[in-house]
């Protein structure tokens, strides 16, 4: 006859030295994979402070006008390391004096940042609207060349040529003369007014040019293109070494 035998029953009929065993202890398993990913989590904890490093180098700000002097050390951001300039500009002494009481290192190299720079940010304003000046929009923002449109106005212009070097902006309006003078009033624009490529090209040798004014009445589009590429020629604008910086201010 069979009998069911309770857990309690079973228990008393083992041997005396299987009852007497302490609880089994069972050991987890340690997965391999787990043990190399800790190891590597580990191993990268002590390169971050590296490329942190590494990032605060690259954080450095770029300077690719003609010249640094005291005016623009003045306004490099406070608790900065290091400037990266580019091979072509001239830092004067007093400028190399204040950057080195700041605790600001002049270093020399080639970065994409700098290669943007030393080719320079472009816009264009136009100040009327007719078919012609449409026609000559469509163009400007068709070229290959990038282009940023501004608004025609001088506080939009000027803002946006001083807050980043190497800038330059071109405006086409019937008021050429006024547009300069009120432009040359603001710290850091230097403006003129030019009708011909070779005009463009003086102005920008020997003022660095950064906004060119075209009054487009008689002239044609391919000419304005043709003052405007000009005007790109030189790269990036800046500031001549040979200018001092008491007269633009």
């Amino acid at each position: 006859m069979n009998q069911t035998l309770s857990r309690t029953d079973f228990r008393s009929r083992e041997p005396a030295f299987a009852r007497a065993r302490g609880p089994e202890i069972v050991l987890d398993r340690v997965d391999p994979i787990l043990l190399v990913d800790d190891a590597v989590r580990a191993v990268l904890a002590t390169l971050r402070p590296t490329n942190r490093v590494g990032r605060e180098r690259d954080a450095s700000p770029c300077f690719a006008d003609r010249l640094l002097g005291v005016r623009q050390a003045e306004q490099l951001p406070a608790g900065i390391r290091a400037v990266r300039i580019a091979p072509q500009t001239v830092v004067t002494p007093l400028a190399r004096d204040l950057l080195k009481k700041r605790g600001i290192e002049i270093r020399l190299g080639v970065s994409p940042e700098l290669g943007r720079l030393a080719r320079g940010e472009w816009a264009f304003a136009i100040g009327e609207e007719t078919g012609q000046l449409q026609a000559l929009r469509r163009g400007l923002l068709s070229e290959p060349r990038e282009w940023l449109e501004l608004d025609p106005d001088l506080e939009v212009v000027g803002g946006w040529l001083v807050e980043s070097s190497g800038r330059g902006a071109l405006w086409v309006t019937n008021d050429g003369a006024r547009t300069v003078w009120r432009a040359c009033q603001s710290p850091g624009v230097r403006a003129a007014v030019a009708a011909e490529p070779s005009d463009v090209h003086r102005a920008v040798d020997g003022l660095g040019l950064n906004l060119l004014v075209v009054e487009p009445a008689g002239k044609t589009i391919a000419l304005v293109r043709q003052l405007a590429a000009a005007f790109r020629q030189g790269g990036a604008p800046g500031v001549p070494a040979d200018l001092h910086e008491e007269v633009l201010r």
